[in-house]
C-alpha cells in the first residue's frame, strides 16, 4: 500500500470508513522494495518499535525504530540515530546506552568534547558533564546549560559547584536577544523619514 508518506505494510484488512478502528501499520524503509517485499519482512517492520531493554540506572526502557529522519534508539525524551537500517533489529543494550552516554551531535553535526563526567544530579539524577564548547567550557544536565566564570578553572569545578552554575542558570531566565532592540531602530528611522517628508509638505 502506498499512503502520504510512501509505501507500507498493514496487518489486517482496512476498517469501514467512520471506524475507530486502525489497523497496525508500518512505513517502508529506503532499503525495502515494495515488489519484492516478503511476508517475514513485512512482519519484522510490524513488530517495531522493539523493546532493547532497560537502562540498569534510571530503570527507563530503551527501544529501537525507524523515525522520520532514519533508524534510531529512544531512551526517555532521549534520542540517538542508528548508522544504518539493519541495527534497529540487532542493536544491543550495552550499545545503545554508549550511544547515550556520547554527547548529542549538534546542527551542524559537531559534537561537543566531554571534558569530565562530574555524576548525578542530587535532585534528578541525570548525569552532569562539563564540556568544551565554542564559547569555552560549560556544564551541562541534558536541558541546561552555564558556562563556567572565568576565574574557575575546569579541573577545579566539583558536581556541587556545577550544580549551583545550573541553578543560577535556570532561576536567570533565557537569554534576551537583539532582535528587538534592531527592529526598534528600524522604526525609528522610517517615523524620522515621514516627519521629514510632513515637513517638507507644510513648507
Amino acid at each position: 500500500m502506498t499512503g502520504r508518506f510512501g509505501p507500507y505494510v498493514q496487518l489486517g484488512a482496512s476498517p469501514e470508513k467512520g471506524s475507530s478502528e486502525k489497523p497496525r501499520r508500518a512505513s517502508l524503509t529506503r532499503d525495502d522494495d515494495p515488489a519484492t517485499l516478503t511476508r517475514e519482512r513485512a512482519l519484522q517492520l510490524l513488530s517495531l518499535p522493539r523493546t532493547v531493554g532497560r537502562d540498569p540506572e534510571s530503570g527507563e526502557e530503551v527501544v529501537a525504530n525507524f523515525g522520520r529522519f532514519g533508524p534510531y534508539v529512544k531512551r526517555g525524551d532521549e534520542f540517538r540515530s542508528l548508522d544504518a537500517d539493519a541495527r534497529v533489529f540487532e542493536v544491543t543494550l550495552d550499545e545503545a546506552l554508549e550511544l547515550f552516554r556520547q554527547e548529542k551531535p549538534t546542527r551542524r553535526g559537531a559534537t561537543r568534547t566531554v571534558l569530565r563526567e562530574l555524576g548525578g544530579h542530587p535532585e534528578s539524577g541525570v548525569a552532569v558533564r562539563l564540556l568544551e564548547g565554542r564559547y569555552g567550557p560549560y556544564v551541562t544536565d541534558g536541558t541546561t546549560n552555564a558556562s563556567l566564570p572565568k576565574d574557575q578553572g575546569p579541573d577545579e569545578l566539583t558536581l556541587e559547584g556545577a550544580v549551583e552554575l545550573l541553578r543560577a542558570r535556570e532561576a536567570a531566565g533565557p537569554a534576551k536577544r537583539g532582535r528587538a532592540r534592531a527592529s526598534g531602530r528600524s522604526t525609528g528611522g522610517r517615523t524620522g523619514a515621514r516627519r521629514a517628508t510632513t515637513r517638507k509638505r507644510t513648507a
